[in-house]
């Protein structure tokens, strides 16, 4: 799309070009610092100020009222082109991060895991892509704790706002052609944005926070704002009302930065910062508080490089939470965020100053080669995931053992062919089967502390003849309301599969789930004692697998990083067996009720596997028997399972 008209000479069109630029405001370069400061506060220290994360909404709104007032200026001189328009977003958003993105994959080789690199790549092609929120929302939420292990998360900003520039330039092009009032168009659209953030917060929240249609009220915010503004000149001094609305405005985003919380973000507490920017922005750059302070020399020289630096000071965190394995201590936070503003101030003067100078065939040539680069790095990105992380690269080759422990290991196959026998169609039905052609024997039921264990027992059953089945749930104890938890609702099903198949004889039970003596807990040990005598009295061999130790660290941090010099390593690779005996004391209290109430119940400690008297080990003979700090690695699994084997002997099982 295309709106033009011929310049009468070259002074002409310089004249018409120039028009085309909108008046510019250092105050708004103020306003930037502001929301890319308390970012970079609230990722690096995010109890000194809680609400930090707001500033991406300030940034939304800041964009959508710079990006529509240059679109607007230009429909009204005829220079309105799509063509440059992506031109100058090119020139504008691609330099740097590429820069940051081939920094990162250069760091990733020599430091990262296979596990994390592949993850890393991964989320490389979702940022070159654009499309880094789609993949974000398809795993954890933004304020999940493994979102710290995640070098580019906070690329789905980026992906929100580019996603809201394929489509708003032409539906603003369109308006204009139709000499649509703009006014009610864009707030009609803010409107229905809003909406769907409001209603979808309580039930789909993650979604919500990454969807560019729940989001795209917030940059229409800034739209609003550029429309109302478009033809009136700027003032340079404003009066009162400017100054109280300015006023207003930052003890709204004030109070915003201190109290707002994850919970329900965005919904109707995002209006907190978009409200207060458009505020600020409206008030004009004449208001008292716009030109002293967001206006002055140190405000604006921040500005000019926030977003470099946005890009630059999460990738810095979070491969020191990566390196460290857990949150690093202060003073590595703050050399992280010195370094991400000296990283910025490079990447403004040496990329994007000097792209943005040039002018005619170079410039276009520039924003060709920029596309393939990124084009490049997206598919690069797609092939590191693709390679699973190049586990053979020569600094991580020592420890390969070891980093394959941290990878989760599943038949896919088997688990296809176990849901085709029994119906399973949702994600939420899981099943395991030793041989899908025969009728099982055992049946292992359990979450994720069951999954982990199955290679083992399974192995152990085969050996003698018996068809294990495993069978996914969440809490595996009968009658436990599902409520919202599809997982839950799954469970009972599952629970009634295991009891009324006459071919099996054996159920084991394995979850992470402790059986307390809290008042709060009494619904789950009612319900276990339910599920005991059901399966007892349905003539049923039940054995009950205690749970292995939850480590204080992630076992990630056992192994030496070899591309990292000052990478600390965990030592010893344990915990003392103190502490073991304290997590569990309730639950033997529980447990020795149980043993009493229902003898016949087998009781196996698949903790002896990793335990001895002073300590339980996350290392056994040089290799790691965690992939996280409470699921076995597939060593850890079979080293269970050979307990298994050797208490089963000791009890004379069948």
């Amino acid at each position: 799309m295309s709106i033009t008209t011929p310049a009468t000479s070259p002074a002409a069109a310089a004249t018409r070009a120039a028009s085309t630029h909108i008046p510019y405001r250092p105050d708004i370069d103020g306003l930037r610092t502001v929301a890319v400061l308390a970012v970079v506060l609230f990722h690096a220290f995010p109890t000194l100020l809680p609400g930090g994360f707001i500033g991406v909404d300030v940034f939304f709104v800041i964009s959508g009222y710079l990006i529509s007032s240059i679109l607007l200026r230009e429909l009204q001189h005829g220079r309105f082109s799509i063509a440059g328009f992506y031109a100058r977003r090119v020139r504008r958003i691609f330099p740097s991060l590429l820069a940051v993105m081939l920094a990162c994959l250069a760091f990733g080789w020599y430091a990262l895991f296979p596990d994390e690199y592949a993850q890393l790549g991964k989320h490389v092609g979702g940022g070159a892509s654009f499309a880094a929120n789609f993949f974000y929302w398809a795993q954890v939420g933004y304020f999940d704790t493994s979102a710290d292990t995640k070098p580019l998360l906070h690329l789905w900003s980026l992906g929100i706002e580019e996603q809201f520039y394929i489509v708003w330039p032409a539906v603003l092009a369109l308006a204009w052609r139709r000499r649509a009032n703009l006014l009610l168009v864009t707030a009609l659209l803010a409107l229905l944005s809003f909406a769907l953030n409001a209603a979808g917060i309580a039930h789909h929240a993650t979604a919500t926070f990454y969807s560019p249609l729940g989001r795209a009220w917030e940059l229409l915010g800034g739209v609003l704002l550029a429309c109302a503004a478009h033809g009136r000149p700027v003032p340079a001094r404003t009066g009162g009302k400017a100054n109280l609305a300015a006023g207003a405005a930052m003890l709204l985003l004030a109070a915003g930065l201190a109290f707002t919380t994850p919970e329900r973000f965005p919904g109707w507490r995002a209006l907190t910062p978009v409200v207060a920017a458009m505020l600020l922005i409206g008030a004009g750059p004449g208001a008292w508080f716009n030109r002293v302070v967001l206006g002055n020399r140190l405000m604006v020289s921040i500005g000019l490089i926030s977003y470099p630096l946005y890009l630059w000071h999460w990738p810095l965190l979070s491969f020191a939470q990566i390196v460290e394995g857990h949150l690093p201590a202060p003073r590595i936070r703050v050399f992280a965020v010195l370094a991400a503003v000296v990283l910025a101030w490079l990447s403004y003067q040496v990329l994007e100053r000097p792209l943005r100078r040039m002018r005619g065939r170079r410039a276009r040539l520039q924003v060709v080669l920029l596309c393939v680069l990124m084009a490049a790095t997206c598919l690069a990105g797609g092939w590191l995931y693709q390679n699973e992380g190049l586990p053979q690269r020569a600094p991580i080759r020592d420890n390969l053992a070891n980093q394959k422990a941290l990878i989760i290991v599943e038949d896919k196959a088997n688990a296809a062919a176990c849901k085709l026998r029994y119906g399973f169609a949702s994600d939420y039905e899981y099943c395991l089967i030793a041989w899908p052609d025969r009728d099982p024997s055992v049946v292992l039921l359990g979450d994720s502390h069951a999954f982990h264990v199955v290679a083992g027992l399974t192995d152990y059953y085969k050996g003698k003849g018996e068809n294990l089945l495993f069978l996914g749930t969440r809490h595996p104890y009968w009658g436990l309301p599902g409520r919202d938890d599809p997982y839950q609702k799954a469970t009972q099903p599952m629970l009634e599969l295991a009891l009324n198949t006459p071919s099996v004889k054996t159920v084991v039970f394995s979850t992470h789930l402790k059986l307390n003596t809290g008042a709060d807990a009494k619904i789950y040990v009612d319900a276990a004692r339910e599920t005991y005598r059901r399966f007892l009295a349905a003539g049923k061999r039940v054995i009950v697998m205690e749970d292995v130790p939850i480590l204080p660290f992630d076992p990630r941090t056992c192994i030496k990083r070899a591309g990292v010099a000052s990478s600390a390593t965990t030592t010893p690779c344990a915990i003392p067996r103190a502490a073991w005996d304290k997590e569990i004391a309730e639950h033997e209290v529980v447990r020795k009720q149980f043993e009493r109430e229902f003898p016949k119940v087998e009781w196996f400690r698949a903790s002896d596997a990793l335990c001895d008297e002073r300590a339980c080990r996350a290392m056994v003979d040089g290799r790691l028997m965690y992939r996280d700090n409470n699921h076995l690695s597939y060593d850890g699994d079979l080293r269970v399972g050979e307990y298994f084997r050797r208490w089963a002997r000791q009890q004379r099982l069948p």
